[in-house]
């Protein structure tokens, strides 16, 4: 038997057990990270707070009773607290009337000043850069973009770790000669164990799993390497998320009391310190998004009036993955308008571990059951809930019933009301959502109350008088909670992107399918708006809501599609509402002053723009909703009209919602993106990213769709 390479086998050895090391790194390596970040974030709050003490009067020391000379002081010139925080011990005490005990006194008091403000300063990033060229905060920026990317890396090698460490210990246990001397001495048997175990560790070497654990170590060195552009590319598309790591890590005030002008002291701090089990949540929670799902367990029966794009969804979600933690058997219940279906269906799965069961047309029954029997949440439409409501009264537990656009059930007497209402006693908590402000439409928040809180509907409507005053806000507190984005987000406005999945409707689907056998792309990309009454429209119908929604929320709206005929038959449905129309056609002049229009009109006004013509060269930050009808072909068409409302002097925060057909060509063209988004985020810097992913959509790949949606459609339209 030919002698092994002993030298070699044992480099192998040693090049997997770096491997190994570097994995462990990798893990390890998240601790330095979170501290260097938190020393980031002390270190710039520690510097807006001196900033602060500018504003602090040398007269403010006579409060310290240490018997300081502030009249000594002000003769020398010092007017603040600032310009004494910049001298040096030397020059402090060679102030004549200062002495060494008075000086410490001073910076005693200082410190103690700055100690306060660091718990009330925040911290801001921006995509603007000063006039020296730099980065506003670009080291915490960076920062929290490198732990973000690495995160996402740790992510995906877990349990890799593991697989390697097993294989090191085979290799170690089973290469059972170590050296040329000890392999003349060794037995047949012995040899050929040895020769087994080492072709095994070649064979790990070349496996699928050491290809992983090498590509994940690459992938986080350039992770750690990441640039400030690409740091910033990176806040532009998630700066929610960095906000919320910002505040888990100190970069917000410390001493943030969720205090808002609804929630007295008292409960407030009740709330605060009430325990919640976010072991299946998965995803970054604001400060007040976690206040929020606190609230939610602690009155157990209530009504989230958050403003719109808040996240009033992920709010729910975290509290259902609390009473998950303490039962995985518990049943959910989210009932909702039939447009936000599945979108429900796909926020769950997205922030939780959690199985979502869409109780609605065709699997009705069966999933159902299977929610009955398992568990997890089932989501279902207001119209849908006549079908299951008898198979759940007085039958099935409910850990929370969640009522999606809450203001549905406002009448008593409608039968949708009803049937929500006939669950009260089989629900242990009942969570009511809606973005439309109450406080108005007292007897309409009445109905609803009623509902959740008897108790207090009396004491609420005997003093409505008073609705506009904070004692009524503090009245409502154990039932009603709403934040306005002023009062929680204080950074600079965040944009939010939202998926908007809508169930064809059957004329959507005849129409569609009907596009589909006639193989013709640009009109199988206009799905849901193929048909003539957009009053059979699953879009037509989500687009109104949107819209209905940011007229309550004093909002304006912007609507983009690729398609001129989509844009005539959302004029026509608009109606009023619809201050004007932008095309290719539009003369420049024409354009603006249609921006002129719209910043002078009413909120609840709708500009409508083909995305080519309204997407570029107009600054429409007087819109803080943005409505696209279908996916670009190319993305950069899509960022450019954002870019239009997302952009210096924008006040709100910006909501943008993508009408979306799941199981169309609308999910094909958002999954082939996503797909290749993900792999250039790593790689590419953001121009590069855009130019490749502008490249992406071919006529094959236009071919390939084609032939799978008519395998789909194609047979049940010749049926008809």
């Amino acid at each position: 038997m030919k002698k092994l390479d002993f030298k070699y086998v044992k480099q192998r050895i040693r090049d997997l057990c770096e491997l190994d090391d570097y994995l462990k790194f990798l893990y390890d390596d998240k601790k330095r990270q979170e501290t260097e970040l938190e020393e980031e974030c002390s270190k710039i709050l520690g510097l807006k707070a001196l900033d602060a003490l500018e504003h602090v009067s040398v007269e403010e020391l006579k409060n310290s009773k240490a018997g300081i000379r502030v009249a000594v002081l002000q003769e020398a010139g010092y007017d603040n607290l600032l310009q004494l925080a910049k001298l040096k011990d030397w020059e402090l005490v060679s102030i004549d009337g200062i002495g060494e005990k008075q000086a410490q006194a001073i910076r005693n008091v200082i410190a103690e000043f700055l100690n306060s403000m660091a718990k009330h300063v925040h911290v801001k990033f921006s995509l603007e850069k000063t006039e020296d060229g730099e980065v506003p905060n670009a080291g915490l920026l960076l920062a929290i973009a490198k732990l973000k990317k690495c995160d996402y890396v740790r992510e995906q090698a877990k349990g890799l770790e593991e697989v390697l460490n097993s294989s090191i210990v085979d290799a170690m246990e089973h290469i059972e000669i170590k050296n040329g001397l000890h392999w003349l001495v060794s037995s047949k048997d012995a040899k050929e164990r040895t020769v087994k175990a080492v072709q095994d560790l070649e064979s790990f070497l070349l496996s699928k799993d050491c290809s992983r654990a090498k590509a994940y170590v690459e992938l986080y060195q350039e992770m750690k390497n990441l640039t400030m552009e690409e740091a910033l590319g990176f806040y532009e598309a998630e700066s929610a998320d960095f906000y919320a790591i910002l505040e888990k890590y100190g970069g917000a005030a410390k001493e943030n009391p969720l205090i808002y002008s609804s929630i007295p002291a008292q409960l407030a701090a009740a709330i605060e310190e009430s325990p919640i089990d976010l072991s299946y949540f998965q995803g970054n929670l604001r400060a007040y998004q976690l206040f929020g799902a606190k609230y939610i367990l602690f009155e157990r029966r209530v009504l989230l009036g958050d403003e719109m794009g808040l996240g009033k969804t992920v709010q729910a979600i975290a509290a259902m993955c609390d009473v998950y933690a303490q039962d995985p058997l518990s049943r959910f219940l989210v009932i909702c308008p039939a447009s936000v279906l599945v979108n429900w269906c796909r926020e769950i799965k997205k922030f939780s571990a959690m199985e979502a069961h869409l109780v609605h047309g065709a699997f009705l029954e069966e999933n159902f059951d299977a929610w009955r029997t398992k568990g997890g949440v089932a989501v279902t439409n207001f119209e849908t809930m006549e079908k299951i409501v008898r198979d759940i009264d007085k039958k099935l537990r409910i850990a929370m019933l969640v009522i999606d656009e809450a203001h549905y059930i406002k009448n008593p007497d409608a039968r949708r009301t009803q049937n929500v209402r006939a669950l009260d006693e089989e629900s242990d908590r009942i969570l009511m959502m809606t973005g439309t402000p109450l406080e108005n439409r007292v007897e309409e928040m009445c109905s609803l109350i009623e509902f959740l809180r008897p108790d207090m509907v009396e004491e609420v409507r005997k003093n409505a008088f008073m609705s506009h005053v904070p004692q009524f806000r503090e009245l409502l507190a154990p039932v009603y909670l709403r934040r306005q984005r002023e009062q929680v987000l204080e950074e600079l406005p965040p944009i939010e992107e939202m998926r908007e999945w809508c169930v064809l409707t059957d004329v959507d689907r005849v129409y569609y399918a009907q596009a589909v056998t006639e193989k013709n792309f640009n009109v199988m990309r206009r799905v849901s708006f193929l048909q003539s009454d957009l009053e059979t429209s699953s879009k037509a119908l989500r687009l109104l809501e949107i819209c209905k929604d940011a007229k309550e929320d004093g909002r304006k709206v912007i609507i983009y599609s690729f398609f001129r005929e989509t844009i005539d038959k959302i004029q026509q449905l608009l109606g009023e509402d619809c201050i004007g129309v932008i095309t290719g056609s539009t003369e420049i002049p024409a354009r603006q002053g249609m921006i002129d229009k719209l910043t002078e009109a009413p909120a609840g006004n709708v500009l409508v723009c083909q995305i080519q013509a309204g997407g570029t060269g107009l600054n429409i930050q007087t819109a803080s909703v943005v409505i696209f009808c279908e996916p670009q072909m190319k993305p950069s068409l899509t960022n450019q009209a954002i870019s239009r409302v997302y952009r210096m002097g924008q006040v709100r925060n910006v909501l943008v919602y993508h009408l979306l057909c799941e199981n169309t060509v609308d999910e094909a063209m958002v999954m082939m993106l996503e797909r290749k988004q993900q792999e250039f985020d790593a790689y590419a810097d953001e121009s590069a990213l855009a130019n490749a992913l502008d490249e992406l959509v071919d006529k094959d790949w236009i071919q390939k769709l084609i032939e799978a949606e008519n395998a789909k459609y194609g047979e049940g339209t010749d049926e008809s």
